[in-house]
């Protein structure tokens, strides 16, 4: 099957169609930067389609394998904090002074989907297919299947939550291969019932996989972390993660399938990190179920439940779980003593979190006298040159203004930098607009000002802010001169092509017969129009002269 007949959106076949009749993808949407173009070709093999989810360290896309005639899913490692992609082009290109996290990131992307295709008959992935290092950059393929998000299960389900029976039906054969992919090393730090996805055979799937850094802060990328399953060490420092982050979130996708609400956000539980399970629900989950959540969600990693196995022990409620907590459980003569250590221990928390905060703003504050000094020392250091220069004016010299660089705006989005308070504090942009076929809509195309120049601070900045691509409505001309169907299209913007018709002699010559595309659709300006004309009308001595001939060789025909 040829990719052309392909719907990008969904790699069903729909002919010539120009709309998808299953699932509504247009054949001429275009692609946005930085994603790759529709229909590019990885490896040779994989036909790239439309962008399904983006964030983290890269963007999935729907995908075609031309060799296996099947769907699949493409994963390009896409850091958009480090890389360029030109529109309309393949090669990723990557920022200067990126180039140490970007080399490092993809080597983690490259290891981790390695590691993933090794378990590819884990019945809790879908399987990977293909790496492929390409365009500067690498790829994941992975086979394509019909399946659809836990968080849209629940929220199509009649009462938005399930029974603990239907839970964990769902829920303890996905623990299986979480338990595996921890003993290879893999930590996946972003389950949620968004990277939950349920197939049409009932089986629960885990996806989303991304390097270990773009689902921590502090680091060097972009943090994509889901509130009420990521656990508070993600927001600190990613040394911290293992095993039980990916237990807290796997409780908190528990808690969420049982009651019918997320979790609340780690940080806010800090203080105070008591499972609120509602009377309702409390009265009817088993004593053992509660017990296991109530260990799984604990907010210090040290008193969680530290891996998958024992979390399934507890939530399997064998007997000797269920014997450990009854040793466990405090005798009534007890439970003043250990409410006080809770309380000492909730008041250490606190008070770090105050230290926490005090640092920062110490830090701000010392920051902001630093700046000032500097920007003091700077006013005073042009101040002492202008008076130099100018010693007749020193009483009426205006003060000195400031001096910033000009940035590169270039390829930037138009709307953050407007929208960035610094920047408007800075500067006073003036935007122009332009249709762009290579810069997409919405985007800087160039400044006025030279990158890396200085200017005074509130200094004027032009931009040209790209529109995208220009459709135009293709005018019907049929019927019309051909010289003027010309001046018409081609004020239209569309480039014309002259095609001739063969005319018996009952046609007016030049006369436009019919277009190629069809005329009243919208088609990007720029683009090649086919014009059919009426060609010229045969004379009246070529047609006598070609009538005596035929005769004439009609004669020798007949002759014995």
């Amino acid at each position: 099957m040829l990719a052309e007949n392909l719907c990008m959106g969904c790699m069903k076949e729909i002919g010539n169609a120009k709309q998808c009749p299953h699932c509504g993808f247009h054949r001429d949407t275009p692609q946005i930067t930085p994603y790759l173009p529709l229909q590019t070709l990885i490896s040779e093999r994989y036909v790239v389609g439309k962008v399904l989810s983006s964030g983290g360290d890269g963007v999935t896309y729907m995908g075609w394998d031309s060799q296996t005639q099947t769907p699949v899913t493409i994963r390009e490692f896409l850091p958009q904090e480090h890389i360029k992609r030109l529109y309309g082009t393949a090669e990723v290109t990557v920022n200067k002074g990126s180039e140490l996290p970007f080399y490092d990131g993809c080597k983690a992307f490259l290891e981790l989907w390695r590691k993933l295709a090794r378990g590819r008959d884990l019945q809790g992935l879908i399987p990977v297919l293909d790496i492929v290092e390409e365009n500067n950059t690498a790829y994941a393929v992975s086979e394509y299947l019909e399946t659809i998000t836990l968080r849209d299960f629940l929220l199509k389900s009649r009462t938005g939550y399930l029974s603990w029976d239907r839970v964990k039906s769902i829920l303890m054969p996905l623990l299986t291969t979480i338990s595996a992919l921890h003993s290879m090393g893999v930590y996946h730090l972003g389950i949620s019932p968004s990277t939950l996805v349920l197939g049409r055979d009932g089986r629960l799937r885990l996806t989303g996989f991304m390097i270990n850094e773009t689902r921590c802060y502090n680091t060097k990328f972009n943090a994509e972390l889901y509130s009420g399953y990521a656990a508070v060490e993600q927001y600190s420092y990613i040394e911290d993660t293992g095993a039980w982050t990916d237990v807290y979130a796997l409780a908190g996708v528990i808690y969420r399938a049982l009651i019918g609400s997320t979790p609340v956000d780690a940080n806010e539980r800090i203080t105070n990190d008591k499972l609120m399970i509602p009377p309702k629900f409390a009265e009817t989950l088993p004593a053992y179920l509660i017990s296991a959540l109530e260990h799984a969600i604990m907010i210090e990693p040290a008193d969680r439940t530290n891996s998958i196995d024992e979390l399934r022990e507890e939530l399997s409620g064998s007997p000797s779980t269920m014997a450990s907590n009854q040793v466990k459980e405090p005798e009534p003569s007890k439970t003043t003593d250990e409410e006080l250590l809770e309380r000492k221990r909730l008041e250490r928390i606190a008070v770090r979190e105050q230290h926490k905060q005090q640092q920062i703003k110490m830090a701000i504050i010392a920051f902001a006298v630093v700046f000032g000094i500097g920007l003091l020392a700077l006013g005073g250091y042009f101040g002492y040159n202008y008076i130099k220069e100018n010693p007749k004016e020193t009483t009426t010299a205006a003060p000195v203004s400031e001096l910033i660089e000009v940035p590169d705006f270039e390829g930037q989005n138009y709307s953050r930098i407007t929208g960035d308070a610094v920047q408007q504090s800075r500067f006073k942009f003036t935007p122009s607009y332009e249709y762009s076929d290579t810069v997409e809509s919405g985007f800087i195309i160039s400044q006025n000002l030279k990158v890396g120049s200085q200017v005074e601070k509130g200094s004027e900045i032009k931009l040209v802010v790209s529109k995208g691509i220009e459709y135009v409505v293709l005018p019907d001309v049929t019927g019309s001169d051909y010289q003027v169907a010309l001046e018409t299209l081609t004020q239209a913007g569309f480039v014309c092509k002259k095609v001739e018709k063969n005319n018996d002699g009952s046609h007016t010559p030049d006369e436009v017969v019919a277009l190629t595309p069809k005329a009243g659709g919208t088609y990007q300006k720029g683009k090649e129009i086919y014009v059919q004309v009426w060609g010229p009308a045969p004379t009246t001595t070529t047609t006598t002269a070609k009538t005596l001939a035929d005769v004439i060789n009609d004669g020798f025909n007949l002759l014995p």
